[in-house]
């Protein structure tokens, strides 16, 4: 075959050129560190590039964010768990004082305000936050547990069903036919007729809220029913009493139920008690419409109707329902997998917690009550009014008698009180420590997790940069050869095309 000048010349300039093409293409990897500058230069590596990218991408959110995230969801969530154990054991504390009854007179008022000191702690801690958002009130993150201030409970009111097992029934003792010492004049007087105090037990339902609505609220009514043991469901019929009725409050007929919106009692007569005592279940519909600030949020704990004055003057009603599957707030933790983190308020922080501080604090004020009277009754023995009237001191003496048997009895009453709510604290402890350890078990868990995202983390990105990046020593020896191996070719090509036919004829 007849080879021609042009032919050498193309030859060695598209040679050229490819050695060119080489030199650029390792200068380009040494100085940018990647195998391809373009998809177009390798779609192998473009794709695997992506792929891994996303992954590593996916890992870091999960480690930096996430994870983080749910930690310091669940550190705050252990603080503020910790704190309310702490304050329950303070009231463990009195109770056990209580049940001895330890308490001078002069302590009695300290005591009380610390219960409720304590109770106001509790609560509180049902508004702890993380980021803006309320830790305790399951996927409403954006409201408070408790009704923080006057404005969260202004134009408010709710139609609750409470239901509640049969053996939440107590059988209470008080006292009715209370000493009274500024009665004393009055019954001197003949105006009003003494009766000596008594000891009444009644069995008695403590709803969750107090001071509850007596009528109708937008049409609900107040009802009890009782779910028996074979399905069938029983309307009680209710007797509504108001404050003006307090003499009658624990005085119930056999075959009688009492309502007492004041206190959030229902007082069952005897009978009434024996049908229903082996029931199933009670559930009690009822209104409210003043709530206090600090009060729990019925929409957190029960099925209920919110009627919400609007500014135009219309009620806007809202319907809320809670049921035994709660509001979990998962995290993703890793591909696939999701890890709860909160403690829904209504499993830690409950209605009975603060009806029982409140119970102990008036059983306190109660012996405070009436140590204060035989205070008193004993200043008018020698108090020139009477002492000197023998129907006055024979009066003051029966009263300071019967004060004597009031005192015994509400000491006695106050003992048991405080020796049953030892128990009580200790069942709503153990309750909380519960959740304290799921919480616990969570966070080894997400520790875990961390560990084996950060491991996956580092192999992905190790592939990734196996995948994208190049061996800079190889690269650079590479890179010198072909620059040596370009410039010999121009040296060979620049003596094969300088001379021509011309320069031999």
């Amino acid at each position: 075959m007849r080879v021609t000048n042009h032919m050498v010349t193309s030859s060695s300039l598209r040679n050229m050129q490819k050695s060119m093409q080489r030199v650029n293409t390792l200068n380009e990897q040494v100085t940018t560190g990647k195998k391809i500058s373009a998809p177009s230069d390798d779609p192998v590596i473009a794709i695997r590039a992506l792929k891994l990218r996303t992954t590593c991408d996916q890992l870091d959110q999960y480690k930096n964010k996430n994870i983080k995230d749910a930690m310091s969801w669940m550190d705050t969530t252990q603080s503020s768990i910790e704190n309310i154990l702490t304050r329950m054991q303070s009231v463990y504390y009195y109770a056990e004082q209580g049940a001895n009854d330890t308490f001078s007179t002069d302590d009695r008022s300290k005591i009380i305000n610390e219960l409720r000191s304590y109770k106001e702690g509790i609560y509180s801690e049902g508004g702890t936050t993380y980021a803006g958002r309320y830790l305790f009130s399951g996927y409403k993150t954006e409201t408070n547990l408790l009704f923080q201030n006057e404005a969260a409970k202004e134009g408010l009111a709710y139609n609750i069903t409470e239901k509640l097992s049969l053996d939440k029934i107590t059988n209470k003792s008080v006292v009715i036919n209370e000493v009274n010492a500024d009665s004393l004049d009055s019954i001197l007087a003949g105006k009003t007729t003494y009766t000596s105090p008594e000891r009444e037990n009644a069995y008695t339902l403590q709803l969750a809220y107090d001071n509850l609505d007596s009528g109708a609220l937008n049409g609900n009514n107040m009802s009890v029913n009782v779910k028996a043991s074979d399905g069938s469901t029983i309307t009680l019929a209710i007797t509504v009493l108001s404050a003006a009725d307090s003499a009658d409050y624990y005085n119930v007929s056999s075959g009688d139920v009492h309502f007492i919106p004041e206190t959030g009692e229902i007082v069952f007569g005897d009978a009434i008690y024996k049908s229903i005592k082996d029931a199933e279940s009670i559930t009690v519909n009822y209104n409210k419409s003043n709530f206090a600030v600090g009060d729990l949020r019925p929409e957190m704990y029960f099925n209920c109707t919110q009627f919400a004055k609007q500014q135009d003057g219309t009620i806007k009603t809202t319907d809320y329902t809670v049921t035994d599957e709660g509001q979990p707030i998962r995290y993703e933790v890793n591909f696939n997998q999701y890890l709860a983190v909160n403690v829904e308020g209504r499993n830690i922080i409950t209605h009975d917690i603060g009806n029982c501080i409140d119970d102990m604090a008036k059983a306190v004020q109660d012996v405070l009550d009436i140590e204060n009277t035989i205070k008193k009754l004993k200043g008018y023995l020698t108090d020139p009014q009477y002492k000197d009237n023998e129907a006055s001191m024979k009066q003051i003496n029966k009263m300071l008698e019967d004060a004597d048997i009031e005192l015994a009895m509400k000491r006695e009453d106050m003992q048991k009180l405080f020796g049953n709510n030892m128990t009580n604290f200790q069942n709503f402890m153990d309750k909380v420590s519960a959740e304290q350890a799921k919480v616990g078990t969570n966070y080894s868990k997400l520790e875990l997790i961390e560990t084996r995202v950060i491991e996956q983390l580092e192999n992905f990105q190790e592939l990734k940069s196996s995948n994208e990046d190049i061996e800079t020593e190889e690269a650079a020896l590479e890179l010198y050869q072909s620059e040596l191996v370009y410039e010999s070719a121009l040296a060979t090509t620049s003596n094969v095309i300088k001379k021509t036919l011309l320069d031999y004829l």
